[in-house]
């Protein structure tokens, strides 16, 4: 069990204040990200979650993005750092996370979805579904980088 899900046998679902590391997983090649379809409220997403006591961000997200999709994940560069990103779950737990975002572009493996996810799917930067509201601006300003590098 978790260091959340303990705090919320003593919290219930008031506000938590919650640090995620959170990765946009590129594939330079083919211009696709890979996105997950969580089973929680069925949106659109990009890997990761909360810390752990005593991890190091990298550490979170070379865990989650393993959990969540079987990939092996290297060289993480950090992109974005968004504060007070506020969350209400479908179970009513809510949470106001500061997202430590990277781009990772080296990863082996095979994909296959856990339990936090419906779907995973490679996506082109210039057709992606409904994304999560609370990671649409880290998304776009990646997107936005990125065509900017095709002109």
């Amino acid at each position: 069990m978790g260091y959340i899900s303990e705090l919320r046998k003593f919290v219930g679902h008031r506000p938590l204040m919650v640090t995620a590391a959170m990765c946009i997983i590129y594939n330079e090649e083919e211009k696709k990200i890979l996105l997950e379809k969580r089973t929680d409220n069925g949106m659109w997403c990009v890997p990761g979650g909360a810390i752990e006591l005593g991890e190091t961000l990298e550490e979170a997200l070379r865990r989650e993005v393993k959990e969540e999709t079987s990939l092996d994940i290297f060289n993480p560069r950090l992109f974005d750092v968004r504060a007070n990103v506020h969350m209400v779950y479908p179970n009513q737990d809510e949470v106001y996370y500061t997202d430590v975002v990277y781009i990772i572009t080296e990863y082996e493996g095979e994909l296959k979805p856990d339990a936090e996810s419906k779907e995973l799917r490679w996506v082109s930067i210039d057709e992606l579904p409904e994304i999560m509201p609370t990671q649409v601006d880290y998304i776009v300003k990646f997107l936005n980088e990125q065509r900017a590098k095709r002109s």
